[in-house]
């Protein structure tokens, strides 16, 4: 063909036609002198005409399939059966890879393969949405304390989890919740080809091993070769585009790569640096074909634009039954994992904690220790003691490993863990579990001692080989890191340092002037200072370590530490500062941890004390702000269901809320009404609304002077999309019209879930019922139930409600219109509406609308001839007389009528009547 475009990946070089009127797109990454062409191909095999050229103008190309883009094989059937078997050889290969990498889990008693003890994780379409402000195991906390499984949360099985829409599958969850255990067990799974068998091949590029290239430059072919060296039979492929190809990018939050998404590639053969390579596969501009799974913690999910994934899943670890399957199938012992799981329910931070995969591991590991105290009533009851008989464990484990002539010294074991313990620390604000050699390095750790190259402590920090050959360390899991942490700080407080400090100047001057109890109160504050509350866990491990290594106290960490000695003393006045802290002006949740850590110290006075306060006869219970926090410990940590609260019983202020607003965000219907609150509190309910995720169903502030900018706050939260609120009452809060406005607006674009709104006995006239109009008439508005009694309204608003009424489609079931001046001309104008077949009316209060015998009548004409929904009529305190009820009983004769209850209709009417 003359002067045909000529097609080279995805660069077309050829004659051009310019529309000069168009506007250019924007000018995008060129590779090798060549304009490329990043949106040609979508995921979808779609294809986008418009493509940028040289020049600022447009070139108009036909439409081309995504195999047109690579060459051809012959159409023959030999050529056919021959790519066939190359497909076949390729996979093959690959499944023996993926199969010596991915089928076997070490762990401390052995190595099992990933299909024996794999248990089935609780996976759900969509996240908790945006990013958490709070610690990872407050987060896991805040899901499970007091709440049941959300009816809309629809489960995702493993294996489905790639279907025709959903193509590009972002998987989220937190540290330890069992991200890399489901890819391997995916993996697994097709490699044993019991799912997925659509897929032709499927290629894990771990981020950790990612690292590893930071900064060198490769093309993607070369870059994939290092991890599967099969480069000559991807070569042999004709056309990649015609395989189903599925790369999963694991651990997005463990990655130091510089992912710039305002850059990419097209060309599989352009040589760039391994950042950029990756940027272009997730946008899908390097194998615009290709599947596409990537799993991060919550907090890196930002890394990557929302609209490079048409799924988002989050992994929310184990529910009650997975729990207790997962210890039923690790210990072998089934009397042992009985009892274990009983001592688990009995003790709430343990249960909370379990859900977890990877503290359940550590807590079967160490299940014999945990036994053999509970049976001399000394059973592990804090989360320190727990980590303490863990870590100390493993270490002890290590002489098992061992020849005689090669056990360690109680002193070398001690010294590993200190050296361990710097490292965690070192890492501890980065929230960083992955290492590598220079970072062992950077705390005179060996990477060629003797324990690592065994792997006698995989349980606690284990190496591991990538596919390219280099060292991966980690800890098993970040609580593990702060636990340690801790320890290491504690060590240096020994030697009166403090390693928070970084100046010679600042340590020297701490070694002469303070005290153990000083190191406390410093750790204390850094984690009271923290905005999302980071330290939280590590400072309640550095306080738990001290009621462990009093002098009187036999410690399992006295064999391996035995110069970590606490004088008694430093724990009395560290509890009497967290006791002051608590009543302090800081955060509800830093509060919260204070009583954790006071749990910790083996000190739960003012818990009691509260206990003791609200069981007592005294009705009238005025609780202070920080009987308030320890109500909120209280009730967190109890077993109950925290389906409903009520400010009211305990202290109506809005500083009674902020105490209890942990309480708050994982209750489902809250009443807050008649607590003396203001727009501040507003704010408050609106972070609440924002949650991740947000339990809370039905909220009562009636009674509150909110004014229109409390409605303005409350509305930030209401326009989330983790927002779920039904029902939201609002009455006698000193609205005007301008709060219509604003809750208009959040029943607009969005899918709201409000279904009931009551704002009765505020000042919204007839212009606050026009826009808030605006809003219910929105398709995706799905109010059934209207609450507008005493707010100044007239004929005009029946008006506009009649005009609702017959809209499409109407879902309003109850109106109450109560205390207005409506007259029969309002009456008259909302029988319209009430007359249209599409209305669905089922209950409406009229009470004193100043409405006469002539809107019985009105009344009666919608009962007669169409058939009306309506189940229950009010209009007491209306002069309808004895004609008026004549007239209104026309209608309710009507065969068609459905009228169950009429309420105070004949009050004040003569007895013959």
């Amino acid at each position: 063909m003359v002067n045909a475009p000529a097609v080279t990946g995805c660069t077309i070089r050829g004659p051009v036609t310019f529309n000069f009127g168009r506007s250019p797109m924007p000018q995008q990454e060129e590779v090798g002198g060549e304009q490329c062409f990043p949106c040609l191909v979508r995921r979808d095999g779609g294809v986008k005409a418009d493509i940028t050229a040289h020049s600022e103008g447009m070139v108009d190309a036909p439409a081309l399939s995504r195999g047109s883009l690579m060459p051809q094989q012959g159409e023959d059937g030999n050529a056919a059966e021959e790519v066939k078997k190359r497909k076949a050889s390729l996979k093959l290969k690959l499944q023996k890879h993926l199969k010596k990498r991915f089928s076997v889990v070490h762990q401390e008693s052995g190595d099992y393969k990933v299909q024996d003890i794999y248990t089935e994780l609780h996976i759900v379409e969509g996240s908790t949405g945006g990013v958490s402000n709070e610690h990872e195991v407050s987060t896991i906390d805040m899901r499970q304390i007091g709440t049941r499984p959300s009816s809309d949360d629809k489960q995702v099985k493993l294996a489905n989890m790639f279907t025709d829409s959903a193509t590009n599958v972002l998987t989220l969850g937190i540290a330890g919740v069992g991200k890399t255990i489901a890819v391997q067990k995916f993996v697994m799974d097709w490699v044993e080809e019991k799912a997925n068998q659509d897929i032709d091949f499927v290629f894990v590029l771990p981020f950790r091993e990612l690292n590893l290239r930071k900064g060198e430059h490769y093309n993607f072919l070369d870059l994939l070769h290092l991890f599967y060296p099969y480069r000559k039979d991807l070569e042999n492929i004709p056309d990649l585009s015609e395989c189903k190809i599925l790369f999963v990018l694991d651990g997005l939050d463990e990655s130091r790569l510089q992912l710039d998404f305002g850059k990419w590639i097209c060309e599989l053969e352009a040589e760039s640096t391994v950042d950029l390579l990756i940027t272009s596969l997730i946008k899908g501009t390097l194998v615009p074909s290709a599947l596409l799974w990537v799993t991060t913690r919550p907090a890196a999910a930002s890394l990557i634009p929302e609209d490079c994934f048409n799924l988002v899943t989050e992994v929310r670890g184990f529910n009650d039954l997975q729990k207790d399957e997962f210890f039923q199938n690790n210990i072998e012992n089934q009397e042992k994992a009985k009892r274990l799981i009983d001592h688990i329910n009995k003790n709430r931070s343990l249960h909370i904690m379990c859900h977890i995969p990877v503290f359940c591991r550590i807590l079967a590991n160490v299940v014999e220790k945990i036994l053999e105290c509970q049976s001399k009533k000394e059973s592990a009851k804090t989360l320190t003691e727990l980590y303490t008989l863990y870590s100390v464990s493993q270490i002890k484990r290590m002489d098992d490993k061992y020849s005689e002539d090669k056990k360690m010294s109680a002193e070398e074991k001690g010294q590993f863990l200190v050296k361990l313990g710097k490292l965690a620390f070192k890492h501890l604000d980065k929230g960083t579990l992955i290492f590598y050699e220079k970072d062992l390095a950077e705390c005179h750790i060996d990477v060629n001692w003797g324990a690592l190259q065994a792997g006698v402590c995989t349980q606690i920090f284990n190496m591991a080989s990538g596919s390219t050959g280099e060292n991966v360390f980690s800890f098993v899991h970040l609580s593990v890191q702060e636990f340690l942490a801790a320890l290491f700080v504690l060590h240096k407080g020994v030697h009166w340092a403090n390693p928070f400090l970084k100046t010679w100047k600042e340590k020297i001057s701490w070694w002469f002037t303070h005290s153990r109890f000083d190191l406390y109160r410093f750790a204390l504050e850094k984690a009271l200072q923290s905005q999302n509350g980071h330290l939280d866990l590590f400072v309640r491990f550095l306080l738990g370590l001290a009621p462990m290594l009093e002098p009187e106290m036999r410690s399992p960490l006295d064999v391996v530490l035995p110069q970590l000695a606490i004088r008694e003393v430093s724990i009395k006045k560290t509890v009497q500062y967290i006791k002051k802290k608590i009543r302090k002006d800081i955060s509800p949740e830093r509060i919260i941890n204070l009583f954790h850590c006071l749990n910790e110290l083996g000190d739960n006075s003012l818990v009691e004390e509260i206990n003791r306060y609200i069981n007592s006869a005294d009705e009238k219970k005025n609780l202070t702000p920080a009987q308030c926090s320890a109500l909120a410990y209280l009730l967190l940590m109890s077993a109950k269901d925290l389906d409903e609260f009520d400010l009211k019983k305990y202290l109506k202020s809005e500083e009674g809320l902020r105490r209890l607003l942990p309480v708050v965000k994982v209750s489902r219907r809250v009443w807050l009404n008649q607590c003396h609150l203001s727009k501040a509190s507003c704010e408050m309910m609106a972070s609440v609304l924002q949650g991740t995720p947000s339990h809370l169903r039905e909220l009562d502030m009636s009674g509150n002077y909110l004014q229109d900018e409390g409605m303005e706050l409350m509305c930030v939260g209401l326009r989330d999309p983790q927002c779920k609120m039904e029902t939201l009452r609002l009455n006698r809060c000193d609205f005007s019209k301008a709060s219509c406005e604003m809750i208009a607006s959040t029943l607009l674009g969005t899918s709201s879930h409000l279904r009931k709104l009551d704002m009765g006995e505020n000042e919204l006239q007839d212009e606050g019922m026009k826009l808030l109009c605006v809003g219910l008439r929105d398709p995706l508005c799905k109010m059934e139930t209207l609450r507008l009694n005493r707010c100044d309204l007239s004929k005009a608003s029946c008006e506009m409600m009649a005009s609702l009424l017959q809209g499409t489609p109407s879902h309003l079931r109850e109106l109450d219109m109560s205390n207005n001046y409506l007259q029969d001309e309002g009456m008259e104008l909302l029988c319209v509406g009430l007359r249209d077949p599409k209305c669905k009316m089922e209950t409406l209060r009229l009470n004193r609308c100043d409405l006469s015998e002539a809107s019985c009548e009105m009344i009666a004409s919608t009962l007669l001839g169409t058939p009306s929904y309506l189940r229950e009529l009010a209009i007491s305190g209306n002069k309808l007389q004895d004609e008026g009820v004549e007239l209104l009983c026309v209608g309710l004769r009507d065969p068609q009528c459905k009228m169950e209850t009429l309420r105070s209709v004949i009050r004040h009417i003569r007895k013959t009547q």
